[in-house]
Formats: structure tokens, C-alpha cells, sequence
């Protein structure tokens, strides 16, 4: 109960135990709940598989074939499309399942569509080992830098690992977003640590050329983290040959991390095979042009654009689509980058907290770091070419980050996120887990408090947001009350009103509107914050 749980907050030792189990059990009790594709259904009698098979699926091929087939063969069966790092986790999570389960779990060809009770287990063990390897320790690092040791750090872990949307797109509808999200907040936690360029950046960019080669998605963060590095390099305290310098070491470290990850497929390469013939296949499947504009019902402009009687899609030529899309991105990003070259031009001037001083100044600098990331995949998923709708997941990692920046704010993204979602959840048939884990999420934020009461952990959802300089900017779009009634009315009215026979999609339709117009405030509330924080550290120099 909320009671219990407050009461063992007051324990400093039970506290901490509770913060690591919470998230854990959270992910264990969605474990029995239906996968993506479970038992061929993927919400029509025709689609077979999900996300589910898929993984399984890379794991049998990597097992079993050589190096040079993974990304050619059977590219119409849930063909690799990944980066090389995930395949090479795929395999030695295929030899783990061959060993645990059994090899008729990976076994080639014979094993599609292999769903058994012990083999689904593994598969959810091995998403909550990669939350405990990639995820969890690069969270605390950034919440302790946040909030402090005490209880306003603990709620921003908890906000992180406890985020409906990822917990029920990885846990629940199945992947490892988590790798990819945690190595890039753990790249942002290194390359804050220091004013200049040093060996921080060094494991910052390793670990960012990790996560992108885990997930290619993670590029919605790269104009941001290649703005706030070459901002660095550029700091007002090097030389032009430091600079130069500084450039030579992050791109040596940059082209030194592609090519192990990278070379293997070539040394491996079938025999009086090309460059050419060896990496098209590979950059074809990562980059599938071919898919369109966007996938899905995905809250984003050109989902939203393409309605009638606006049809975008219909009246721009299917091969300019791509170029207008990247257009808008690039437009999209660049206030950001511009921000983030200048923050980091600056100098971090980090701000450490006095032992001494019951008050935890977060460093502003990773404030602002967390800020462009945010924005810069808010860009991509409203404005770039193929967006899914589990996308959304990418600039709200770093956003969860944020809690005690912009607490009403961070919180109802959190809740509009998830809420994008539904459609997707439905498919899968975990609208159970949905309204669970959600309202699960809303109420600890509300109830939870420590034994300090200089530093509780009250956080009202409900209350009335804070007429700010940000928040204010967009009221009309982000006032707690009215934005999380017109969800809970949407889902009401989805239950019990049976749309027009002319308007089958009614309601993903309505879906569309609300959370693109909200998604877009969320990307203006973004970059006033990085403005605002410019302007904070050219008072400080003055």
C-alpha cells in the first residue's frame, strides 16, 4: 500500500532497498503478460510475429550462421536490421538460451515462431539483465549529480526507471531501448564532468558510439552531443592548435569505436567479396528507405499532415519525401545546436555540491546537456523519415532526468508519452499493464515522502502549474488538469462512443492531435530552457 510504502521511506537503508526492488518487481509481475506477436497475434489474423520473434530470431541466425550472412540472409523473416553491436548481444544471448532453455529455442529454421513458458522467461530475464548492466547505473550517476544523495535524487531514479513507457515497451511489448538510452545519459553524465577536453570525452564518445551501434535511433541524439563536444573544443580558453588538437583525439575515438565494431564483417567476408558488397548490405538494412514516412499512428507532423483533407503524403512526390523530412530536422535541430556549441564553448563551470551546505546546486551545464538531447529527438520523432511510435522513448529518457528542473512539466510528459502509446499497447493486449503501472507511477509521486523534511519528495501532479517564464509560454497546452483530464476523456469516450462508420479512426486520429500538439509544446518548453540557460552563464561571465 501507499501507507507501507511511506513508512519505509522514513528508513534510510530500507529506502534504497525499496528503490532498487520496486523497479525490478515492477518489470517481474509484467513478465507473465502477453509479448508482441504473442501466439501469432499481432492484431489481425494475417500479421504474424513482433518484436518478440524478431529478437529471438537474431539470436537463431547469429548462432548459427557466419558472419557475412547475417544482414543478407532472409531479410523478408524479421531480417537483422540493427547495428552490429546488438547482433553480437544477440548472439551471446543465443548461447545462453541454447545452453538455459534448450537448443530448440535457436534452432535454425525449425525454431520461427518457438514461443514456450521457460524460453518467454529467459527473454524477460534477459531485458531486466541489460536494465541492471546499461540502464540502471548510468540513471544513478545522473540522479545523484541531480538531486543529491538524499531523497530528491531518489525520486529522480525512480522517475527514470519507473517510466511507464519504457518499463511497458521493453518489459511488456518487448525490446532493449534501455541499452541505447542508458549508454547515451551515460556519455551525457561524462562529457559534463569536466570544462575542456579531457578523458571524459574520450569515454563519452565511446559510450555514445556504443549506444549508436546498439540502436541506430540513437542519431536522434547525435546533433546534440556533437554540438556540446565541438562547443568543448572551441572552449574560449584553448588555442587553435588545442582545438584542432581536441578534434583529432574525439574523431580518432569516434572512428576507432566504428571500425571494431564494424571490421569484423569484413575480415569475415565471403570470399573475392568488395567493401562495397560487404557494408551496402548492412547500411540497406539499417536505413530502410523503402518503409515510408512514417509507421503506424505516430503522433508526429507528418502523421499529423498526412489527415485528410491536408494529405500531405498523397502530394509530395514519394522520392522528394525523404529530403523534406530531413529539411525539417535540420530546422528542427539547429536552435538546439546552436545553444548547446555555445554552452559548451562556455565552459562547464560544474557545480558541486558543499558538503557543508544542506542545498545541492545541480551542475546547469547537464541541466542543459539533457535539454538538447531531449529536443533534438523531439526533432527527429515530429520531423524525421520513418518514426515509430516507440521513438517517443528517446527524448523522453532524458527528459525523466529532469525532474526537480521542471517537476509539473516532466511529470506530464511522462503521463502523455505513455499515452501515445495506447494504440500499440492494445495490439499487444496490455491494456491491463497500461492503466496499472500508470496510475502506479502518478501515485507515488504524489504520496511518497522522506523523513527529512527539509527535502521531501512531495510532488503534487494535480496542482495548478507554476505560472514560469516556460511553463507559461505554453499553458494553454500543459496545464496538469485540463491536458491529463482530456486523455482520460479520450479513453472514456474511446469505451463507450462507437465512431461513425465513415470514421473508423476516429480516435487514433484524436490520438494524432493531441499528443503531436503536445509533443510540439514540448519541444518549444526544450529550447526556452537551453535559451534560457545561455543567458545565464553570459550573466555569470559578466
Amino acid at each position: 500500500s501507499l501507507r507501507f510504502i511511506k513508512d519505509t521511506m522514513k528508513a534510510e537503508k530500507a529506502r534504497n532497498l525499496l528503490v532498487v526492488v520496486l523497479p525490478l518487481l515492477l518489470r517481474a509481475l509484467l513478465s507473465p503478460f502477453p509479448h508482441s506477436g504473442q501466439s501469432g497475434y499481432h492484431g489481425s489474423s494475417t500479421a504474424y510475429g513482433g518484436d518478440f520473434e524478431a529478437q529471438r530470431h537474431w539470436m537463431e541466425m547469429t548462432l548459427h550462421l557466419p558472419l557475412s550472412q547475417w544482414y543478407k540472409y532472409d531479410v523478408t523473416y524479421w531480417g537483422l536490421d540493427y547495428p552490429p553491436f546488438i547482433a553480437y548481444a544477440s548472439y551471446g544471448m543465443g548461447w545462453l538460451s541454447q545452453k538455459i532453455v534448450g537448443i530448440e529455442s535457436v534452432a535454425l529454421l525449425s525454431s520461427r515462431g518457438f514461443e514456450d513458458e521457460n524460453h518467454k522467461s529467459f527473454m524477460r530475464a534477459t531485458v531486466i539483465a541489460w536494465d541492471l548492466i546499461a540502464y540502471f547505473p548510468f540513471v544513478y550517476l545522473l540522479s545523484k549529480r541531480l538531486g543529491g544523495p538524499g531523497s530528491k535524487g531518489i525520486a529522480i531514479f525512480l522517475t527514470a526507471v519507473v517510466q511507464p513507457a519504457l518499463v511497458l515497451v521493453d518489459n511488456g511489448h518487448f525490446q532493449y531501448n534501455q541499452v541505447c538510452l542508458g549508454l547515451s545519459l551515460g556519455a551525457c553524465h561524462f562529457m559534463t564532468l569536466s570544462d575542456t577536453i579531457g578523458v571524459s570525452d574520450v569515454i563519452a564518445s565511446v559510450l555514445f558510439c556504443l549506444a549508436l551501434n546498439w540502436k541506430q535511433m540513437g542519431l536522434y541524439y547525435a546533433p546534440a552531443v556533437f554540438s556540446y563536444l565541438l562547443g568543448k573544443c572551441f572552449h574560449r580558453s584553448e588555442n587553435w592548435r588545442k582545438t584542432l588538437v581536441n578534434i583529432a583525439i574525439l574523431g580518432a575515438t569516434v572512428v576507432g569505436t566504428f571500425f571494431l565494431m564494424f571490421y569484423p564483417f569484413y575480415h569475415f567476408r565471403e570470399q573475392n567479396e568488395s567493401i562495397f558488397e560487404v557494408y551496402g548490405p548492412i547500411v540497406q538494412r539499417l536505413f530502410p528507405f523503402s518503409r515510408g514516412l512514417f509507421e503506424g499512428k505516430v503522433a508526429n507532423i507528418w502523421c499529423l499532415a498526412s489527415i485528410k483533407p491536408l494529405s500531405a503524403r498523397k502530394h509530395i512526390p514519394e522520392n522528394l519525401q525523404p529530403l523534406c523530412a530531413l529539411l525539417l530536422t535540420i530546422l528542427m535541430c539547429l536552435p538546439f545546436c546552436y545553444n548547446l556549441f555555445h554552452l559548451g564553448r562556455m565552459g562547464s563551470k560544474l557545480s558541486l555540491h558543499d558538503k557543508n551546505s544542506k542545498v545541492h546546486t545541480p551542475p546547469q551545464h547537464l541541466q542543459g546537456l539533457l535539454w538538447g538531447m531531449s529536443g533534438t529527438s523531439l526533432s527527429f520523432f515530429l520531423a524525421s523519415f520513418q518514426v515509430h511510435e516507440k521513438s517517443i522513448l528517446l527524448p523522453l529518457a532524458p527528459a525523466s532526468m529532469l525532474l526537480f528542473d521542471s517537476p509539473d512539466v516532466i511529470q506530464w510528459f511522462s503521463l502523455v508519452c505513455v499515452w501515445s502509446l495506447w494504440h500499440l499497447l492494445t495490439i499487444d493486449r496490455l491494456k491491463v499493464p497500461y492503466f496499472i503501472i500508470v496510475v502506479l507511477f502518478f501515485c507515488i509521486f504524489n504520496y511518497v515522502n522522506t523523513s527529512d523534511s527539509n527535502d521531501s519528495l512531495k510532488l503534487p501532479m494535480p496542482r495548478r502549474l507554476k505560472k514560469t517564464r516556460v511553463e507559461g509560454m505554453t499553458n494553454i497546452f500543459i496545464k496538469a488538469e485540463s491536458s491529463i483530464i482530456a486523455m482520460i476523456t479520450l479513453h472514456i469516450a474511446e469505451l463507450l462512443v462507437t465512431p461513425p462508420a465513415n470514421l473508423p479512426d476516429l480516435f487514433p486520429l484524436l490520438w494524432i492531435l493531441k499528443g503531436c500538439v503536445s509533443f510540439i509544446a514540448m519541444w518549444c518548453i526544450g529550447l526556452t530552457k537551453t535559451s534560457m540557460l545561455i543567458k545565464k552563464e553570459e550573466l555569470k561571465e559578466d
